[in-house]
């Protein structure tokens, strides 16, 4: 009976721990307990066995993990792996100081949060201790461990010290460029945390060669300064070469047959592959008549309008002239009337049989025979017919009938003469014949071609480095061009070129350009167009600046192979001393806020790389990095727990640091530490003395953030035990049952 009931009782306290770990299923941190049971013995051996019964004590599953759930708090954590959160037990708490037990506690509860007081605090009242980190070095002090308090509510700010630009100037800017190119600026910050602005501003002086100045507006000491004077002994000449001759319009008369066309006739006027042709209406034309026609066919033909005007006309005569002045024209004039013309008339009677004409031109002599009586018309036809058919005068005259008993003789070339003889007829009348001289023309004014003005501009003056800014002028009309010498000229027929190159570059001038040694030739772009032009030089100045130039070779083109500080007078800029590629490009400054000296680096990347400043095409800088290391006062804002134990503060300037590092507690036999309220333990004898580490070192867990570890109670695993219990204890009550029986009938025995 002994038996059972300690085995009532074992189960007892098996059900009891059953519940335990039912109830805290749900408990951050919380580790489960197991039971675990022992026979009790009293006399055992080969002879005789005496039941001594059993005991249950508990089995702690402290190093067993639980799930790892992500939470909504930057402050919960969570351990992955073996270890324990060290935290510690308030002792006593005002409202300006909370003290603290000096033992030790452990937890794997790490549902930690910020109280007023900065301390992190879990659910379980609980404070959780870690090492002091020097913000300096990062170096944790692993030898004093006290609760976490955040007091780093202010981040003092972080006076520049060093730039970082990384960008690209464009090669196709021009130089001096106006407007000026824009700034880079950036914001930099005193050692008081007040924000300034430091500009950087670029210009191209020359190919591969750029101006930097770095202006910081409210300090009291400027990196770059001084004004550039060069000698003031610059001068401009400017004497004509060549006159300008304007272009002559030829201009040619016509002179019309004084007796105008007759009837049919025509006149025919041709320049190039375009012509018009006037033909006389019944009745003919008068002089007048024919030119005035034919300057409304000249004027109307838009192949000839485009080059000639007809006008001026006269009686007899009109002009022709040309559109274009120093354009030249041919023409020729054509057809009857506009050479010779011979009219002759037949009797009206006619020719009898027999009856001769004698017709004689330009020496030939023709006779036609009346083989019959013949009309007036029939002798016209065979007189005609006679002259068209020889082939002596065939191509200097042709013969043309007119009405009734007339025809003409042309000549066939354009203003063509010829000579013509008449012999009698036995016919009672004679043949004939009237003489007209044909159309003409003669050039009146001859064409004249133009001639260019040309202007010579002489130089003279200092040139070199120290005539930075000097400015030379050339004014064409209400148009202007200066060159503006950089400092890379070493003669005046560098500043021709430079010049020269600058008039040619702006075609709207009229003029073109030409360097001659110290001189500039200027040509009038349209020959017979006049000039106006003027010139004036004078002595240059510019604001001091630190020289930047770039590679010109295949293998440095468009990369920094330089810096300068020949042209900074008066600044406190510095330019690096070792320049060869791969050295670092760093020019040192120092600015002055009110709180002393600033010294500040600006690094430009490295020398004959890409790493830094570059120049290669683009129309505009185009800024690819530019940093500063500077920071203002910032507020504390909230916290971040890495995954290595460091807790790292974060303030709303944006930058973060990290002043404490959460160590890990392992121990040898983490089952026999102390269990203690709220999820915590301490250690033991038997559990051995905490073993400290950083997250993730020397066999220790790793942390992680917004996260907390859930109980590692297994419900389903939990309710079979209390099966096997209940069974169990039913059991041993009916071991209890049955002995009662067997006394009962002990009893009965007596009676």
């Amino acid at each position: 009976m002994f038996t059972a009931v300690s085995g009532v009782n074992a189960q007892s306290k098996s059900l009891g721990h059953i519940s335990d770990n039912i109830a805290n299923s749900q408990t951050t941190g919380y580790k489960k307990v197991d039971t675990r049971f022992e026979t009790l013995i009293t006399v055992s051996n080969a002879n005789l066995h005496q039941p001594g019964g059993v005991v249950a004590s508990p089995s702690f599953a402290n190093s067993l993990q639980g799930n790892v759930n992500q939470t909504q708090s930057i402050t919960n954590m969570a351990i992955s792996g073996q270890g324990f959160f060290v935290v510690s037990r308030a002792e006593s708490q005002t409202a300006n100081q909370t003290l603290f037990n000096d033992l030790a506690y452990y937890t794997r509860a790490g549902d930690f949060e910020v109280n007023r007081d900065g301390y992190l605090v879990n659910n379980g009242g609980y404070y959780l201790n870690g090492w002091a980190v020097d913000e300096v070095t990062g170096v944790a002090d692993t030898s004093t461990l006290s609760p976490i308090q955040i007091t780093q509510t202010i981040d003092e700010p972080t006076a520049t010290t060093e730039l970082e630009f990384v960008g690209n100037l464009p090669s196709s800017s021009v130089v001096n460029p106006t407007p000026a190119l824009a700034p880079t600026n950036i914001k930099i910050y005193d050692a008081l945390g007040n924000p300034h602005t430091v500009s950087l501003v670029w210009a191209k002086r020359a190919d591969n060669l750029w101006k930097l100045d770095i202006v910081a507006a409210d300090s009291t000491l400027d990196p770059v300064s001084g004004t550039l004077v060069g000698v003031n002994d610059q001068a401009m000449a400017l004497a004509p070469t060549t006159a300008n001759v304007p272009a002559v319009s030829q201009v040619d008369t016509v002179t019309l047959p004084s007796d105008g066309l007759g009837f049919g006739q025509t006149l025919t006027f041709t320049i190039g592959s375009n012509s018009v042709t006037v033909t006389a209406p019944v009745g003919g034309y008068t002089a007048s008549q024919v030119g005035a026609a034919m300057v409304a066919a000249i004027n109307g033909n838009p192949g000839l309008s485009a080059q000639v005007t007809a006008g001026n006309l006269t009686a007899t005569t009109f002009d022709v002239s040309a559109d274009t002045g120093g354009t030249p024209f041919s023409m020729t004039l054509g057809g009857t009337g506009s050479g010779q013309t011979d009219t002759f008339t037949i009797p009206v009677a006619g020719m009898l049989a027999g009856e001769q004409i004698d017709v004689t031109i330009n020496g030939t002599l023709m006779t036609f025979t009346a083989g019959a009586n013949l009309s007036a018309t029939q002798a016209r036809d065979g007189v005609i017919a006679m002259i068209n058919s020889n082939v002596t005068v065939n191509g200097q005259v042709t013969a043309n009938p007119l009405a009734g008993n007339t025809f003409t003789v042309d000549a066939d070339a354009a203003q063509g003469t010829f000579t013509t003889a008449i012999g009698d007829t036995i016919l009672a009348g004679n043949v004939t014949f009237t003489t007209a001289t044909g159309a003409t023309s003669v050039n009146t004014t001859a064409n004249g071609l133009p001639v260019a003005q040309v202007e010579t501009v002489t130089l003279s003056g200092t040139v070199g480095p120290g005539e930075i800014g000097d400015t030379w002028t050339v004014n064409v009309g209400a148009q202007t061009v200066s060159y503006v010498a950089n400092g890379t000229e070493t003669s005046l027929n560098d500043v021709a070129i430079g010049l020269a190159a600058q008039i040619n570059a702006n075609s709207s001038l009229g003029v073109t350009a030409t360097a001659l040694g110290a001189t500039v030739q200027l040509t009038a772009i349209n020959a017979g167009t006049p000039f106006a032009a003027t010139v004036s030089a004078s002595n240059g100045s510019t604001n001091s600046f630190i020289d930047v130039q770039f590679g010109t070779s295949a293998a440095t083109a468009g990369k920094l192979v330089g810096i300068s500080n020949a042209y900074n007078l008066g600044g406190n800029a510095t330019t690096p001393t070792a320049q060869s590629a791969g050295d670092d490009a760093i020019i040192t400054f120092q600015v002055d806020y009110g709180v002393g000296p600033q010294t500040i680096e600006l690094n430009l990347g490295k020398f004959q790389t890409t790493e830094g400043v570059t120049q290669f095409s683009g129309q505009t800088i185009d800024v690819r990095r530019f940093t500063q290391d500077g920071m203002a006062q910032g507020v504390f804002k909230d916290l971040t727990i890495r995954d290595n134990g460091d807790v790292e503060l974060n303030y709303d300037n944006g930058n973060s640091r990290v002043f404490f590092k959460v160590p890990i507690a392992q121990f040898y036999d983490a089952n026999s530490l102390k269990r203690e309220g709220g999820q915590a333990f301490t250690e033991t004898f038997d559990s051995g003395s905490a073993r400290l580490a950083g997250a993730g070192e020397n066999g220790s867990g790793t942390l992680r953030g917004s996260a907390v570890e859930g109980s590692n109670v297994d419900i389903a695993e939990e309710f079979s035990k209390m099966i096997v219990t209940q069974r169990s204890y039913s059991a041993n009550t009916r071991v209890i049952t049955t002995a009662d029986e067997m006394l009962q009938d002990i009893i009965n025995i007596k009676r």
